[in-house]
């Protein structure tokens, strides 16, 4: 049941979607280390992520993560430098054609719509696989939340305390986008 998801998307003339590589993880690890104030109220890993042996384990449990199915990760490349990632969460729903979104984008490239061009992307590569795509987000992450109403995703709930960031817990806004299986040709 497990299929085959593309390797490299092209989003724009300088942005790609690249499978998550251990050539990534400097970089990633870069933008992390020097946006780590900014991304901790938004995700709850950067705690977790204190050195670029860290972002390497990341990468190799991706990598294994993809191999077994469950899970896959493409790195955000602009102008060929890692900045970010998207991905389909773990664990990947098969058998109903269901993916979970996630992303997390350096502020230094936010607000040029790469995250909405990606997801876009990504939805039309591979809905030949999936008839249902869920994007949770923290209610205070606005931008996130326009991501999702930016790529035609439907709001059908809220889940309180679903989301510890730090401290706090907060609720997420649930959406999801539903796409006409298209059938491999």
């Amino acid at each position: 049941m497990i299929q085959t998801l593309p390797d490299t998307l092209v989003v724009t003339a300088d942005t790609r979607l690249e499978k998550l590589h251990s050539r990534h993880a400097a970089s990633l690890f870069q933008q992390i280390d020097r946006h780590r104030d900014y991304l901790c109220q938004f995700v709850n890993w950067t705690p977790f992520n204190t050195q670029l042996s860290d972002t390497t384990l990341f990468v190799k449990k991706c990598e294994q993560e993809a191999e077994q199915g469950i899970g896959y990760v493409w790195a955000i490349c602009v102008e060929g430098q890692a900045v970010g990632t998207l991905s389909f969460n773990p664990t990947i729903d098969w058998q109903n054609r269901t993916a979970h979104i996630g992303y997390w984008l350096s502020p230094t490239y936010q607000g040029r719509g790469i995250v909405s061009q990606g997801v876009i992307r990504l939805i039309e590569a591979t809905k030949i696989h999936f008839s249902c795509y869920i994007l949770k987000c923290a209610v205070h992450n606005l931008r996130s939340n326009q991501v999702a109403k930016r790529c035609g995703f439907e709001w059908i709930g809220q889940q309180e305390n679903a989301e510890q960031i730090g401290e706090v817990l907060y609720a997420q806004n649930i959406y999801q986008r539903l796409e006409e299986f298209a059938q491999p040709t």
